[in-house]
């Protein structure tokens, strides 16, 4: 058996490591351009906190061996938290299912999809790829061994093809073939003893059956290895310092992975190989090239599916007596409008947060205008740009993905839409009910609205803790129905789309989900939690209060950065999160 032969054990890797800090003196923050902080180069000890920039500075990066450190958070007129420039903790990163998918289309040019028949990955906080959770049991070890034979298989076929080089040349051909294909399957170069044990497994093959199987079962040894399916990182130690630099090597296979969700490309193993790796601007310069590739954009696009809660979209139903407007094509629909909404906006148009939050346009479907009430333009890839009815629809919280996915099958849900804007876009925690409480929905008596029905939850003081804050944000989107269109009236009562952003920086009462669109758009809060959904995105975990200084350091380059969201994504590369090791655990 392969996994006998290269005496490899699959198992669950959940040991914790960290990242070491850069190195230098005080840095201060460039101008605008990222994340807030300036990084130094590989060597030395931890600096002196650094000043950031007016209202958050951009990244400028240490030159040589004398890079400066994390400043703080640069916020005009508040009090920083000091970033210390000393990473936290980070684990050993498995391929998620979409991860395994993307590699082997990418490796072997196969599109089939193998991942569908593994368990699926535990969601945190709307993304799968969470080191904390990912543990492999008998289950999914099964399923990589037979996905690995059924790729093997059909990666044969045309044997010379995947060899790139004749069989009938023998070992060689073979040796040959373990190299080039062996740095590209395992993101790094094969050592000496991996050549021979590789190099065995065909020799064993072909004498127990032939040449060709042979070749299979050597494909499926390098896909069952922990080499190829986790991302496992040592880097190199720094001299005097408690923490490692990662190697060229372990950051190709970061970057690609976080930019591209697959293993890197050719140009960036060549970078990697060519130690063009080894400065922050180096990781800068790929990750700019990354960003610029088509695949960028489907990477972006997931995240924004997760940190909207968009994996059921695909999923919804409704009944159509209850919703004359709905049909079947509707859920990939709204699907591809928010995918490409976002493309749109972070690849070719503004680029920012805030027009995320407050464009009265998207992009879709021609028929998504009837939908929206809006106006479509001309196709262009497949697309039209569609004008919205601006006092109607305000960016992605006011797009039908987000707003059926958030309700129920035959009435809204503002206990659902609300604890989203709290959790997802202020990240402020809401403290589940008691274990005692009996948790029933509001009675639906005729001729009620479902602000009348939720009154209760204010009047109860058992609910009224957390719903004073869920309430007014979620029946502020009352004017949506479940199926995400707007309606003025319920039940012949008008709508009261009234509501109040309490305990945020942009308190206040507002009217409607545009208005509370605008007031988000210009919230420090929902800056810094975008920051943090993407650093969980990124570092594939949960931030603990440890990072607090690093996010508010990035937070404030990327308010500098007049909310980029390219500009962010470049910045998190240069973070000594991103370049470092800790060797030790974090306690």
């Amino acid at each position: 058996m392969v996994l006998a032969s290269l005496g490899m054990t699959l198992i669950a890797c959940s040991g914790s490591i960290e990242y070491g800090g850069t190195a230098g003196s005080a840095g201060s923050g460039g101008a605008g351009a990222g994340a807030g902080f300036s990084s130094g180069a590989a060597a030395g000890t931890p600096g002196a906190s650094g000043a950031g920039g007016a209202g958050g500075s951009g990244v400028s990066t240490g030159a040589g061996g004398a890079g400066g450190t994390a400043g703080a958070a640069g916020s005009a007129g508040a009090n920083p938290v000091l970033d210390t420039g000393l990473p936290g903790r980070a684990l050993i990163r498995r391929l998620s299912n979409r991860e395994y998918d993307a590699t082997i289309a990418t490796l072997l040019g196969d599109t089939t999809g193998y991942a569908g028949d593994f368990p699926g990955d535990t969601i945190v906080h709307g993304f799968t790829n969470n080191s904390d959770v990912q543990d492999v049991g008998p289950a999914l070890v099964e399923q990589y061994v037979l996905a690995a034979e059924k790729v093997a298989e059909k990666a044969a076929g045309n044997v010379d093809v995947l060899l790139g080089c004749p069989l009938a040349e023998g070992e060689a051909c073979v040796a040959d073939f373990i190299e080039r294909f062996g740095k590209r399957a395992w993101r790094r170069p094969i050592a000496a003893e991996e050549r021979v044990e590789l190099l065995r497994v065909f020799t064993d093959g072909q004498a127990a059956f032939d040449a060709v199987t042979g070749v299979k079962l050597l494909v499926q040894a390098f896909l069952v290895a922990p080499s190829f399916l986790y991302r496992a990182e040592v880097g190199v130690p720094v001299s005097g310092a408690p923490y490692a630099a990662l190697t060229s090597w372990e950051l190709a296979s970061r970057l690609s992975y976080f930019l591209t969700g697959t293993m890197p490309d050719d140009v960036l193993l060549a970078a990697a190989e060519a130690g063009e790796l080894s400065t922050p601007e180096g990781i800068a310069a790929q990750a700019e090239r990354l960003l610029a590739a088509p695949v960028a954009r489907v990477q972006v696009t997931e995240f924004f599916s997760g940190w909207l809660n968009l994996f059921a979209v695909l999923r919804l139903q409704r009944e159509a007596e209850q919703f004359p407007a709905w049909n079947t094509t509707l859920p990939q629909l709204f699907s591809d409008e928010t995918r490409a909404f976002a493309s749109k906006v972070v690849f070719d148009g503004a680029g920012d947060l805030a027009t995320l939050l407050t464009a009265s346009y998207t992009y879709g479907d021609p028929s998504l205008a009837a939908y929206y009430g809006g106006t479509a333009g001309p196709l262009e890839g497949g697309l039209a740009r569609i004008e919205l009815p601006p006092d109607r629809r305000a960016g992605l919280l006011t797009q039908a993905s987000f707003l059926a996915t958030h309700s129920k099958e035959i009435q809204t849900d503002p206990v659902a839409r609300g604890k989203f804007v709290r959790e997802r876009l202020l990240c402020q925690g809401i403290d589940p009910p008691p274990p005692d409480v009996v948790i029933t929905p509001p009675t639906i008596t005729p001729g009620t609205t479902a602000r009348d029905r939720f009154a209760e939850h204010e009047a109860n003081p058992i609910c009224a803790g957390c719903h004073v804050l869920i309430d007014p944000v979620g029946l502020a989107f009352e004017n949506y129905d479940p199926i995400g269109q707007w309606r003025d009236t319920e039940l012949g009562k008008s709508i009261d789309a009234s509501g109040d952003l309490t305990d945020t920086d942009v308190e206040g009462p507002f009217v409607g989900v545009v208005e509370m669109a605008g007031k988000l758009a210009q919230s420090s809060l929902v800056s810094e939690c975008f920051v943090r959904q993407w650093f969980r995105f990124a570092f594939g975990r949960v931030e603990s209060d440890a990072d607090d200084p690093r996010i508010a350091t990035i937070a404030g380059g990327f308010a500098g950065a007049n909310g980029q969201v390219r500009s962010l994504l470049v910045a998190l590369t240069q973070t000594p999160d991103f370049r470092y090791l800790a060797l030790e655990s974090t306690p």
